[in-house]
């Protein structure tokens, strides 16, 4: 028996709509993987909380519409020298800044691992002092940690390496930077590293770079040029759009293009707020 054609043509066409719904499922994977294969660390770091960023190099991201209020860098020196003053003599360790809180305290800001990789084991500290670069007098003193200390970084979870300071004297009200309330900058803004090292005759040295990467623990930044990042660890990196600061600077590699990881400041901000003891320096030892 020969069956009627016109029963052949719904089944046809349950058969092209069967293709076409697995065709369009098809692609819409295709899609999604195209779009996790790039975006895979910041799928990582939602659904992971405190996974450290990994560094980002290459094709920089688009540059963000930020809202933030738009502001000025400060107009002078932003990095400070860090200077570690032991019973047997003083010596620069690192860089640091000034940050003044939203409480109007102003506070030390500045890495452990400068601390515990100057020598310090065995040594007797009894002062850190900040300058101005290329300076031989004292810009700020401090004699107390503002809460205990962290500890080196491992990793990339820089949020874990800092020292916060607590200042012995007042020290000028110009050289404090004001903390950016978004507490972090965004993946492809612009940024400036304040050197606390100065550019070795007693100016500011500004160094702009790309946020690449933005994370609990850590921030991205690739440079735009390459230099020898040696002895900037504490250095402030400051919002080229707020003009205030959004992390510390931890961590630079050594090959082009440099990137620099950053404790972000959201951390900081926390860490200073849940501060409770405010130990000796002279008492810690690392």
């Amino acid at each position: 028996m020969r069956r009627n054609p016109l029963f052949r043509e719904p089944h046809r066409q349950r058969r092209r709509n069967t293709l076409r719904l697995v065709s369009a499922a098809l692609l819409l994977l295709i899609v999604f993987l195209l779009w996790l294969n790039a975006n895979l660390q910041a799928v990582l770091l939602a659904v992971v909380p405190g996974l450290a960023v990994e560094p980002t190099a290459g094709p920089l991201p688009p540059a963000p519409t930020l809202t933030a209020p738009r502001g000025a860098l400060p107009a002078g020196h932003a990095g400070l020298e860090e200077w570690a003053h032991f019973a047997d003599g003083a010596g620069r360790v690192g860089s640091g800044f000034l940050l003044r809180l939203d409480s109007g305290r102003v506070i030390g800001v500045t890495t452990a691992h400068s601390l515990v990789l100057s020598g310090w084991a065995g040594r007797r500290l009894e002062t850190l002092t900040f300058r101005l670069p290329q300076a031989a007098d004292e810009a700020a003193v401090f004699r107390r940690f503002h809460g205990p200390p962290g500890q080196v970084f491992a990793g990339y979870d820089f949020a874990r390496d800092y020292a916060l300071l607590v200042l012995d004297e007042p020290a000028a009200e110009a050289l404090a930077l004001t903390p950016d309330p978004r507490g972090a900058p965004v993946p492809g803004e612009r940024v400036v590293l304040s050197s606390g090292l100065g550019d070795g005759f007693g100016n500011p040295r500004l160094l702009t770079g790309t946020v690449t990467a933005v994370g609990a623990a850590a921030v991205w930044v690739q440079m735009d040029e390459f230099f020898e990042a040696g002895g900037m660890s504490g250095s402030p990196l400051l919002s080229a759009h707020t003009g205030q600061v959004v992390g510390l600077a931890v961590s630079g590699g050594r090959n082009a293009p440099l990137l620099i990881g950053f404790h972000p400041l959201a951390s900081l901000v926390a860490k200073a707020g849940q501060a409770a003891d405010f130990p000796s320096l002279a008492a810690y030892r690392p």
